[in-house]
């Protein structure tokens, strides 16, 4: 509470400026809200600048609005500065400690960091609190396979195919572990499943691409090699550097 003192002869007069009333919080509150659905539709045009300017200012109106922390470290994270978005993370759990996603998006940007343990940690905290958290189950297994704990990885891969059976990236990534294991037809299989849901995926025919040519399917590989290339051609040099290895192996 601030105060104002003026002394007037040897009369001490104190001014004293009331506490806001519980109205004026609701009515700084429903301003926050409105500056965060402002930088949710800058975040949705992908304008990360002007997205966090709007955060800010929401959280001028409300210090502890968690939702502007927690929108504003998915837009720190989105241009890459985790360190940041961690920032946003850990404080929106100081303000609603059983957020889970807010473990989980942590947990990313820690792991982002290469801080293994601590997004191990995260994670659990985010499976603790809704164990159906599709996205936390599909990156740790993304650190996992990184790690090469290839069973850690299938089995989270697994978990989350469990809770989103079209999950593309996770049946491509599955069948990149289950190649590191030796089980080439399962992997295949996992990347035909990954291109019977997106025709247009062009990791997964790639992927598909280098077990047939390991297989001396050539004709059938260069197709997929093809169809790779020409849905992303960035992927070229990539493609081209393992038909080289793969052919002196």
């Amino acid at each position: 509470m601030s105060k104002s003192a003026f002394l007037t002869g040897f009369c001490l007069v104190l001014f004293v400026v009331a506490p806001p009333s519980k109205a004026a919080a609701q009515t700084r509150k429903a301003t926050a809200a409105s500056y965060v659905e402002l930088g949710d539709k800058w975040a949705q045009h992908e304008d990360f600048d002007r997205a966090i300017s709007a955060y800010n200012i929401a959280l001028e109106f409300a210090p502890d609005f968690a939702p502007a922390y927690f929108k504003r470290g998915i837009a720190q994270q989105a241009r890459g500065d985790f360190f940041k978005a961690i920032a946003d993370y850990t404080r929106t759990l100081e303000i609603v400690p059983r957020w889970a996603e807010a473990y989980g998006n942590r947990g990313y940007a820690r792991a982002m960091q290469q801080d293994v343990e601590e997004a191990l940690a995260d994670w659990a905290a985010a499976l603790e609190i809704n164990p159906n958290l599709t996205n936390v189950f599909y990156n740790r297994a993304n650190l996992r396979l990184n790690q090469g704990d290839l069973d850690g990885a299938v089995a989270d891969y697994d978990k989350a195919l469990e809770r989103d059976p079209d999950y593309v990236m996770a049946y491509n990534n599955r069948g990149i572990a289950k190649l590191g294991k030796g089980d080439i037809e399962a992997a295949l299989a996992d990347f035909n499943h990954a291109i019977k849901i997106n025709s247009r995926y062009p990791e997964a025919y790639a992927n598909r691409g280098f077990v047939l040519l390991q297989q001396g399917k050539r004709i059938e590989a260069d197709h997929d090699f093809t169809r790779s290339m020409t849905l992303k051609p960035s992927v070229r040099p990539f493609i081209e550097r393992r038909i080289v290895e793969i052919s002196q192996q």
